[in-house]
């Protein structure tokens, strides 16, 4: 059985809305500043969550190491794609009559979290005489698409390319359905599930080859590969859900549901679906005597996108505490 543990120690809260006194309504979070003067002052979060208010460290002002804001955009990513077409050098971009073309596409960290788990899926094209690129291509993404109908969970997605746009295909999309003029085919990673505390959004990482034909009497690579990135975001609600889901048990339910069915049942604050700026503050306890390690902390702030930062920003800067803030 394998345990996890933040690395030193990590409390983590969400601010739907800051505030100036102490928090009532849920999501609300306050800043604490007792004393005069950073060498002789210290500060503390008050939060108000589903299980009611509670507050952070105690943190001396001078023994705070850094702060950082972090955007949403940067903990964001958008999926990876790959358009495939037929080598302008090779027979003129055109199939060769009679040449088997096989595209290789080989995945890895397939079923687990290294790069020795792998895996190799196909496309396969006959090329007859007479066959332009354009049944070249559709009949490669009929055959990717059919080859990788049996997976439970979807790897990939098929597109047709055409010069104004692109046609998705399927393993019940009939050849005879598509009539436009295609330029390429493009394979678009698929988003992944995602279960609270079960499964987290894992990215396919996978590599387009194509292998070779017999051209001239010699043996040559049938096709090009560009890489490159579709339209399609994937926000970071679901890797902030986790991070909340982890702390909190790291906070008060380490075992999770062990007592079940008298376990507890923790409410959460991150809506998966949104995005979230992130405020980290790194810091030390020391203590006294034979105690004066030491012992590094963070504290870290999700904050909803509309959610402004400005003003504990601004705050924590008087304190002379180097911060950016992402919404300037």
């Amino acid at each position: 059985m394998a345990t996890f543990s933040v690395n030193q120690n990590r409390q983590l809260f969400v601010a739907k809305n800051v505030v100036t006194t102490t928090p009532v309504a849920v999501g609300d979070l306050n800043l604490k500043i007792v004393g005069e003067d950073i060498l002789h002052s210290y500060m503390y979060f008050q939060h108000m969550g589903y299980g009611g208010l509670t507050r952070s460290d105690k943190i001396d002002l001078s023994n705070v190491m850094y702060a950082k804001t972090t955007k949403a955009g940067a903990l964001s990513r958008k999926l990876k794609n790959a358009t495939v077409t037929l080598d302008s050098e090779v027979n003129g971009g055109n199939p060769i009559s009679g040449q088997d073309y096989v595209l290789r596409i080989f995945f890895r960290q397939y079923i687990g979290n290294s790069d020795i788990y792998q895996e190799a899926k196909y496309g396969v094209v006959h090329g007859y005489k007479g066959m332009t690129a354009s049944d070249f291509y559709k009949t490669l993404a009929l055959s990717l698409a059919m080859n990788f109908s049996k997976e439970v969970v979807p790897l990939l997605k098929f597109y047709l390319k055409t010069s104004s746009g692109s046609t998705e295909v399927t393993a019940s999309t009939v050849k005879k359905d598509l009539t436009d003029t295609y330029t390429g085919v493009v394979i678009e990673e698929a988003e992944q599930p995602w279960r609270l505390g079960v499964r987290r959004q894992e990215e396919v990482f996978f590599d387009v080859i194509p292998t070779t034909v017999l051209f001239n009497s010699e043996e040559v690579i049938w096709g090009t590969v560009e890489n490159g990135t579709s339209e399609t975001i994937i926000k970071n609600g679901k890797k902030m859900a986790d991070l909340e889901y982890f702390c909190m048990g790291e906070r008060g339910d380490q075992y999770r549901q062990i007592g079940w069915p008298h376990n507890l049942e923790t409410k959460y604050l991150v809506d998966p679906e949104k995005e979230y700026n992130v405020l980290d503050i790194h810091y030390y306890f020391s203590d006294s005597g034979v105690n004066v390690q030491k012992s590094e902390k963070d504290i870290t702030i999700l904050f909803e996108k509309s959610v402004s930062m400005t003003e504990l920003v601004t705050a924590l800067k008087k304190l002379g505490i180097t911060v950016e803030d992402p919404n300037a």
